[in-house]
């Protein structure tokens, strides 16, 4: 146990305190931490309204799955920093698109985590009420260790 890590990332106060317990498990234990962000869609390669008359002036093709992604990548880099200033040494990044739950389950499988730590909250406190929470699903479905962790 604790040789792979995950740690689930959304930018939510659960999240960050997850990257840090998460790195602290990496460092005790020297294991391999993986920072996992889920985007719920890839975007469309379109340019969003809001954004047509700015593109236009400075010249700029951006569509919304360039954004989509370019917040994916600073979450996991910023929850990445995070992990090895917490003193985690062999950190990677990777973002999946789709269910949340259904990702980080199928990662945990497919990459032989042993250890999946998450926010017992994420961004979707709403949705959670009523559906059940991602990390619910996941400690119910994954074969790995799970370690839910709230705020502070």
């Amino acid at each position: 146990m604790f040789k792979k890590i995950l740690v689930a990332a959304d930018g939510s106060d659960h999240a960050n305190q997850a990257v840090e317990v998460a790195a602290s498990l990496s460092e005790k234990f020297g294991s391999k931490l993986t920072v996992l962000h889920i985007m719920p869609h890839a975007g469309s390669h379109q340019i969003p309204d809001e954004l047509k008359v700015f593109a236009k002036v400075e010249h700029l093709s951006v569509n919304e799955a360039e954004i989509l992604r370019s917040v994916a990548t600073a979450i996991v880099e910023r929850a990445k920093d995070k992990a090895t200033s917490c003193g985690a040494k062999d950190v990677q990044t990777a973002i999946e698109i789709g269910d949340a739950a259904t990702n980080i389950i199928a990662y945990c499988d497919n990459h032989g985590i042993d250890t999946v730590v998450m926010g017992r909250r994420g961004l979707s406190d709403l949705k959670g009420l009523f559906l059940g929470s991602v990390s619910h699903k996941v400690a119910q479905k994954t074969e790995c260790a799970c370690l839910t962790i709230g705020r502070k």
